[in-house]
């Protein structure tokens, strides 16, 4: 009888198909480091969009405050002008020599000084860093520091400017009492010193006159001391180093 005889591998388990553990292991092992690669990959990737991201908002930032100071500046100008013809209305009517000049003069000032403060600055990127998460881009704690004290340091000269405005606003209600808008030339341009005819005061009552006088020096005072000489110039000064600051740490132009 013929026995045949079958030839046997190296590895016993191979007729069956299974394989090493170490296949298996090396197979773990490579997807793994597929996955984690994948995973670096993407976490730079997310990494460096935040670093351009934080870097427009500062150009953007810096392009805000340099308008600031600008509109600042401006308004220093504007500002110094109101307080000087509010203290010449202030003290002709503290005088008590109401002649037809002096009446004059008062109608006037009081139309082209006793108006309101306006003044807007520019806040597009602070709401933008605000109100969609950007502060926590920002990596550099000056910065950060910077900016929140320089938008705290506006905040004081808005509550100023409205401190003011209010004083104003008293003043122009009693305005009306004492002046009479028939001699003004309503062309529309407030400012414009044109009177018609004569000007005559609408009431002489001292009590009034004093309220209206002492209101309007009260405002002058404001913006002399506290709105032109002291929050101006320091939100200016905050403003400027703040540019230098972002342009040196940031590289910017």
């Amino acid at each position: 009888m013929e026995v045949h005889h079958h030839s046997h591998t190296a590895d016993p388990d191979s007729h069956r198909g299974r394989k090493k553990w170490t296949h298996y292991f090396w197979e773990f092992l490579m997807l793994f480091l597929a996955v984690f690669c994948g995973f670096l990959a993407e976490y730079q990737l997310e990494h460096m969009i935040e670093h351009q991201r934080e870097k427009q908002f500062m150009k953007s930032m810096v392009e805000d405050l340099e308008k600031d100071v600008l509109i600042l500046r401006r308004e220093s100008g504007r500002a110094q002008e109101q307080y000087i013809g509010l203290d010449s209305l202030a003290e002709i009517i503290f005088k008590g020599t109401l002649e037809q000049p002096e009446v004059r003069k008062i109608y006037v000032l009081q139309r082209k000084c006793l108006t309101p403060l306006l003044m807007q600055l520019i806040n597009r990127t602070e709401i933008q860093l605000k109100n969609s998460g950007g502060m926590r881009l920002i990596r550099k704690r000056q910065i950060t520091d910077s900016l929140i004290a320089y938008w705290s340091a506006a905040e004081v000269l808005y509550e100023t400017k409205d401190n003011i405005n209010e004083h104003r606003d008293k003043a122009k209600d009693l305005s009306f009492t004492i002046f009479n808008s028939k001699y003004y030339n309503h062309s529309g341009d407030a400012f414009i010193e044109e009177l018609i005819g004569d000007p005559e005061l609408a009431i002489r009552n001292d009590i009034i006159l004093n309220e209206f006088a002492g209101r309007v020096s009260h405002m002058s005072d404001l913006l002399r001391y506290l709105y032109t000489k002291q929050r101006i110039p320091l939100l200016i000064s905050k403003a400027s180093s703040l540019i230098q600051l972002i342009k040196k740490e940031y590289r910017l132009k």
